[in-house]
């Protein structure tokens, strides 16, 4: 988990396998990284290339830390960046608004797209 106050990017990468335990432990994190935004605007990068599919309580860990980061004062556009297109179903499936613009949440499995989401200005 890094936050870039230049780029205004908050950035989280999970890989292999990831425990409820795992998520548990980033949520600390995550809300110290989210407290560095100081409530400017930001985008997050949920790079989840390279991990498996998450089980049950993992799901919901994570899911509650998306939530958290969309309702963060300041929040400004998320992106899933997977490779796994089961990975990818399992993040669309769980996006914190169900219907949500693609400007706002986006799950992609395209490195291209992900990048020109991030670089537009906030």
């Amino acid at each position: 988990m890094e936050f870039d106050p230049e780029a205004r990017l908050l950035s989280i990468r999970l890989h292999e396998h990831v425990t409820p335990r795992d998520v548990r432990d980033l949520g600390r994190a995550h809300t110290q990284a989210l407290a560095c935004t100081a409530g400017q605007p930001f985008r997050a990068l949920l790079d989840l290339r390279r991990l498996f599919p998450l089980e049950g309580e993992a799901v919901e860990l994570l899911t509650a830390l998306k939530k958290a980061c969309v309702e963060h004062e300041g929040f400004a556009g998320m992106v899933v960046l997977a490779d796994s297109p089961t990975v990818a179903m399992q993040q669309h499936h769980t996006r914190v608004r169900s219907g949500t613009n693609p400007e706002i949440e986006l799950v992609t499995l395209d490195e291209a797209q992900a990048r020109g989401f991030l670089a537009r200005a906030l």
